[in-house]
């Protein structure tokens, strides 16, 4: 009987090689965009774009949070969103970041040492006609990462 040689075995361990360490590069790569302040507003109007209006509120900073309950915020966007507008999506612009030191979103509210402000324009085509709503955003760090607070002064 002739014995054969697993040369399989390399090809396997290659391969299983490159899909580990392509795991983790996406992983580095997405990590590091989270990290900043444009991307966590970006991400949180994208989630609101698709109607995820439950995954919007989970980058609230806790401050925000406590403002809505998850039920409630999900409710009353989409309530707007849909019943009020009529719409079902819109687009949006996130322009300029402006540094802000000793930062409050409400009079009696917390001050947060550094915030980055960034002017969002989001455009809706509704039966009412096209329209846009401007709105001051901030991103402020919560325990390392970047969360989305809106001003109530």
């Amino acid at each position: 009987m002739r014995r054969r040689s697993s040369s399989k075995l390399p090809i396997i361990l290659i391969g299983l090689v490159i899909v580990v360490g392509g795991f983790f590069l996406v992983r580095l790569i997405s990590d590091f965009g989270a990290n900043d302040p444009e991307d966590v507003v970006k991400a949180f109007y994208e989630y609101e774009q698709e109607g995820d209006f439950g995954s919007a509120w989970e980058l609230f900073h806790p401050s925000m949070q406590a403002r809505f309950t998850k039920n409630s915020y999900v409710t009353e966007r989409s309530h707007i969103y849909m019943s009020h507008y009529g719409v079902t999506t819109f687009s949006y612009d996130v322009d300029g970041e402006e540094e802000v030191e000793n930062f409050k979103m409400a009079k009696d509210a917390e001050t947060f040492p550094t915030a980055f402000k960034m002017m969002v324009s989001q455009t809706f085509k509704s039966k009412f006609g096209t329209f846009t709503v401007e709105q001051d955003v901030y991103a402020v760090l919560h325990e390392e990462e970047w969360k989305v607070v809106w001003e109530y002064k």
